[in-house]
């Protein structure tokens, strides 16, 4: 083994000085690379993957967790400018409950915890102060919840009762928001939480509520719920949802009738926005009912003996049948609507020179009269408001064919450069895998050639130890065997042979020494 190992070790000597210079640092730059691809590699696979532990955290939050964190010994990293701080992901549950039980993380806003500590001598100004303090904090910390906001702050202002309805001030509330990334709010988001704030709050209306960003952007519609400037919006996208909806539905119809893209519809639509309010009563003097009768009777006497005289007198109250109605008239009816079809015509093959295209044909006067009813059926057409459907059979324009397309002109040195670039890197690497499988090459040549020498040399000293064995005479046991153990080994060979071929004189011989003795 020792003799291999030195064999081994003089091979390695040699091809190392058969190599030259540049294949020794070739060598050596191949060796390194291989070394420190193992290491990252190790060092990839040991290190721990980090997980969330908080995240939106303030900077006193932060730096609490952080020293708890180095007092437990615990690797951590800081994201989102110390906002976020990731831990090795198998200690994460295990450090939010140790954390917890310490307090940690401490919110900054104050809600109705601001009642749990006690305090004697509190004064009323004091209490109402913390009680609108809890209830801003709870605000904020609800609309946080949503997805969109990262930070939130909510300011009330609650004016004193007064003893006199029309005395009193209206509460307000104003939200300042910080929302994730720059990502708007939708429209719906800004009135929820703006209902939400209301909702909360005895004696708040939503109007009251001001909404704005970080950027000081208001982005809540403080306008009344009946005025002009809230109604204008809510009309527009209105008369567009129904627009929309029909021209969807008149378009489809005409598309299943012509083929998909052949047909074109725009829809206007007119709507009465008006809130009419009417009290209507109506009489109807045919039909009366007696209401109510009185009978008046009077009695007189003109002499003793003339019996007395009565007159009687009816009155009898009629009332007239009379029909009230409060009528309240539906925002949004549609006043008048205006509908444009256009519908492509047909394409025909026809052979014009010779040559066969295709040519675009009007469609007949009756398939347009049938699409023009199915129009007006799927928009519900009114001639009593004065509508309108119009339906042109018109060859729509033909799309941009391939020729008419302008391409950019590159550079006519630019491909080149790219092509040269891609050449030399092929070139360079197959240079790379030449060199390497030439230095493999001769290692593996010198390697068996030394493998051969060595085992060369082996045979030979092999023979040589064999012809040095057979000059070598050793003793035969017999010569080193003392002459009378000689003759006891003989005179147990004839007993156990006498034994063996005459056993029933060999019986009788034992009895006759056991007798004797």
């Amino acid at each position: 083994m020792a003799d291999y190992q030195l064999g081994a070790q003089q091979q390695i000597a040699g091809l190392l000085r058969k190599t030259s210079l540049g294949q020794k640092v070739l060598l050596v730059v191949v060796a390194l690379g291989v070394v420190g691809a193992i290491i990252a590699m190790v060092t990839l696979v040991n290190q721990p993957t980090y997980a969330t532990l908080f995240n939106n955290l303030n900077a006193q939050d932060a730096a609490k967790i952080v020293d708890k964190l180095k007092e437990k010994s615990v690797p951590y990293r800081l994201d989102d400018a110390g906002k976020s701080i990731l831990v090795p992901r198998e200690q994460v549950y295990e450090l939010r409950l140790s954390l917890a039980g310490d307090g940690l993380p401490q919110s900054s806003v104050i809600g109705y915890e601001i009642f749990d500590r006690t305090n004697l001598g509190v004064s009323d100004f004091v209490q109402k102060v913390n009680y609108r303090r809890a209830l801003e904090g709870e605000l904020a910390r609800t609309i946080l919840q949503l997805d969109e906001v990262e930070g939130a702050r909510v300011h009330l202002a609650l004016p004193e009762k007064a003893l006199f309805k029309e005395d009193e001030k209206p509460s307000t509330a104003s939200v300042v928001l910080k929302l994730k990334s720059g990502k708007p709010l939708r429209h719906e988001s800004v009135q929820g939480i703006a209902h939400l704030v209301a909702s909360s709050v005895e004696g708040l209306q939503s109007s009251d509520v001001s909404i704005v960003d970080s950027r000081g952007i208001l982005i809540s519609d403080n306008a009344k719920g009946n005025s002009a400037a809230a109604m204008t919006s809510t009309q527009y996208e209105l008369q567009q949802q129904v627009e929309s909806y029909l021209g969807r539905k008149a378009q489809s119809l005409l598309e299943s009738v012509v083929g998909t893209g052949n047909a074109v519809v725009q829809v206007s639509a007119e709507l009465d926005f008006r809130q009419v309010e009417r009290t209507l009563e109506q009489y109807d003097p045919e039909n009366t009912a007696v209401r109510s009768e009185q009978i008046a009777e009077d009695k007189s006497t003109t002499g003793d003996s003339a019996p007395p005289s009565t007159h009687s007198s009816t009155v009898t109250n009629y009332e007239v049948n009379k029909t009230v109605e409060h009528i309240v008239e539906n925002l949004g009816n549609i006043k008048r609507l205006t509908v444009a079809a256009l519908v492509n015509g047909t394409m025909k093959p026809v052979e014009k020179d010779g040559q066969k295209t295709t040519e675009n044909v009007p469609r007949p006067k009756e398939d347009m009269d049938k699409m023009t009813q199915l129009v007006k059926e799927s928009v519900g057409f009114n001639p009593q408001r004065n509508d309108e459907v119009t339906v042109t059979n018109l060859s729509f324009g033909t799309p941009l064919g391939e020729q008419d397309f302008v391409y950019k002109q590159s550079p006519p040195l630019s491909d080149y450069n790219d092509i040269i670039e891609k050449v030399f890197l092929v070139a360079a690497m197959a240079g790379g895998v030449v060199l390497i499988r030439s230095l493999l090459g001769r290692l593996r040549v010198s390697v068996g050639n030394r493998n051969q020498d060595f085992l060369s040399a082996t045979d030979a000293a092999a023979a040589e130890l064999r012809r040095r064995k057979e000059g070598i005479r050793l003793p035969s046991p017999e010569e080193e065997i003392s002459p009378e153990a000689l003759m006891r080994a003989e005179k147990r060979r004839r007993v156990t042979e006498y034994i063996k071929d005459k056993p029933t004189e060999t019986s009788r011989l034992l009895k006759v020494w056991l007798a004797e003795d």
